[in-house]
Order: C-alpha cells, then sequence, then structure tokens
C-alpha cells in the first residue's frame, strides 16, 4: 500500500500501478469460490451422514 500512497497526494496513478492489486483481487476471488465449493460438498457429507439415503448400506 506504500507504492500507492504517494497517488493520494498527487492525484494520478501511475501506469501498471493497479496491476498487483486487481492480480491480487483475483487470487482471492478464485480462492473464496474453492472455499465455497468445499464448504457445499462438506454440507453434503454432513447432511447424508445425519440422514443417509435409502441406497446406502455403511449405516450403522
Amino acid at each position: 500500500m506504500r507504492e500507492v500512497l504517494p497517488c493520494v497526494d498527487s492525484g494520478t496513478v501511475p501506469p501498471g500501478l493497479l496491476d498487483h492489486p486487481e492480480t491480487e483481487r483475483a487470487r482471492i476471488s478464485r480462492r473464496i469460490i474453492d472455499l465455497l465449493a468445499a464448504r457445499d460438498r462438506l454440507d453434503d457429507v454432513i447432511a447424508n451422514t445425519r440422514n443417509p439415503p435409502p441406497s446406502c448400506d455403511h449405516t450403522q
């Protein structure tokens, strides 16, 4: 962020300055999508464990 602070004083953004934050934002967004998918799969496992489908033959 120190690299961005001079822009606040000058009011101009040097070319390429936003490339890194935009790249980082995209990386974080992909990670969020991956985490949401993992959470959804885990929700399915929990639901199937609590209420196994009739076809499941691994019940206690």
